[in-house]
């Protein structure tokens, strides 16, 4: 009986630095990576442009994600071209950074653009942004976009909003998309979150 020997992740490393095959696939992807990133920043030139001259200079629109404040200077030109026809990251990018509160005046066109995307990080970003985004007021809005299995998986994106709100036909949504393949698991877990909470508020709300 022969006696294998199993190689640390060290070795199997130290082999692959040694192939001339995985370095030039290497080589490659960083290659291409490097190249996306040039065409992004080309891309982005004018809207950081006219960001500038609006008082508000970033070095990419990613750098208002997870911002802590919006900057309301900056929401207005966001929506203008959100709606150009730049590279999916770009428009990524615009969408995640208009998933505030505070750009809710642009709730029309944000529906109408994620109705229309086909691309899927560009989708996903447009369904975080309404998701963060909506309130009790536009919550039918959401509810025909989440109904809707045209848009895929990225109405899982949607279910946050559905799980914020006090509002019976945001429950009714849940259970109903109870059934959805795609929305199922996640669906399962917000309706247990959701018994959680309420039973742990049951003691206090009973005295």
């Amino acid at each position: 009986m022969s006696k294998q020997t199993s190689k640390t992740a060290a070795e199997l490393m130290a082999e692959l630095e040694r192939d001339p095959t995985y370095l030039e696939q290497r080589r490659r992807r960083e290659e291409e990576r490097r190249r996306q990133e040039e065409d992004q920043a080309r891309a982005e030139v004018p809207i950081l442009q006219e960001l500038r001259e609006a008082g508000v200079p970033v070095g990419s629109v990613w750098d208002f994600v997870n911002a802590a404040d919006a900057d309301m200077r900056s929401l207005p030109i966001l929506l203008d071209h959100l709606q150009r026809p730049y590279p999916e990251a770009v428009r990524e990018g615009i969408a995640r950074a208009m998933a505030v509160p505070a750009a809710k005046f642009a709730w029309p066109v944000l529906v109408k653009l994620y109705r229309q995307e086909s691309e899927k990080r560009a989708k996903d970003a447009l369904a975080v942004a309404l998701s963060n985004i909506a309130d009790d007021e536009v919550l039918d809005d959401l509810i025909g976009l989440a109904r809707d299995p045209r848009h895929g998986e990225s109405r899982l994106l949607l279910l946050s909003a559905f799980e914020r709100s006090s509002l019976p036909q945001a429950r009714k949504l849940l259970m109903d998309l109870g059934g959805d393949p795609a929305l199922h698991k996640e669906v399962q877990r917000i309706l247990r979150r959701l018994k959680r909470a309420k039973a742990s508020r049951s003691p206090s709300d009973a005295g």
